[in-house]
């Protein structure tokens, strides 16, 4: 009997059947597809920015483990010269230090989307883009505004991905270079 009411206290002070919280997931989304078609990555780049993903932002990107490109980024014109030698371990950067977005769900639009100079296994878009990211930093907008243009080729497992990334501002927006600069 004594050993009973040991067991019972012990099962009922320890909250053992209780539920909990469950954890937020720490590896990748299920939004991220396999990118065997190029439309496919400006899906899971969205999905990416959205739900602030960095490990799904990143495969966007050429793996140069999979590719002999490396990825590059041209920015606006007020930022020539201050991305010198940008790639992937900078866009990791920027991305992780713009941080989870605040209680606000982070917007990105593409607008007068056009595929061109198509082949088998490279392509490109240009694109007019709206980026608005809730983020924690003082001073620093949080829409952004311009023109894109990616430069996309499949690597050798088949899969497409950015290699090259030119932005421009449109008329006097604040661009994504201008987000980058401020954030990294």
């Amino acid at each position: 009997m004594r050993l009973l009411f040991v067991i019972l206290v012990f099962f009922q002070g320890c909250d053992l059947f209780s539920t909990r919280e469950p954890e937020k997931p720490t590896g990748g989304s299920s939004e991220f597809k396999p990118p065997v078609t190029s439309d496919i990555v400006l899906d899971n780049f969205k999905s990416a920015i959205i739900e602030h993903n960095v490990n799904n932002y990143l495969r966007c990107f050429v793996d140069t483990n999979a590719s002999s490109r490396r990825f590059s980024f041209s920015p606006s014109a007020d930022f020539q010269g201050l991305f010198s030698g940008w790639g992937t371990e900078e866009e990791r950067r920027y991305f992780e230090n713009l941080g989870e977005p605040l209680a606000e769900v982070p917007v990105v639009e593409f607008f007068d989307l056009v595929e061109q100079n198509k082949t088998a296994a490279s392509t490109e878009y240009t694109m007019t883009y709206v980026l608005y990211y809730p983020h924690r930093l003082a001073g620093v907008a949080r829409q952004v505004k311009g023109y894109m243009h990616i430069y996309l080729a499949l690597d050798s497992q088949q899969l497409w991905a950015i290699y090259q990334w030119d932005d421009r501002k449109t008329v006097t927006d604040s661009t994504w270079s201008y987000l980058k600069y401020n954030v990294y």
